[in-house]
């Protein structure tokens, strides 16, 4: 019964320490490599708003009628 319990906490540790270690590496890896390989600064693209035509809202209502009629 012991025997079962010990093996159950040392598999336990072990996972938690290698989940650990995978974390801590992957975000020292991320540091790194941003700092050699730092993404470039993309300008922010102006907002497009386009309004409605009446030929969009024409389709639109089409297609409202279209389906409800099934």
């Amino acid at each position: 019964m012991i025997s079962g319990l010990i093996v159950t906490i040392v598999g336990m540790l072990v996972v938690f320490l290698f989940l650990t270690l995978l974390v801590v590496s992957t975000t020292v890896m991320s540091k790194i490599v941003l700092k050699f390989f730092p993404e470039p600064e993309k300008p922010a693209a102006p907002a497009v708003r386009r309004s409605s035509t009446d030929a969009d809202i024409a389709i639109a209502i089409a297609a409202v009628k279209a389906h409800t009629k099934q």
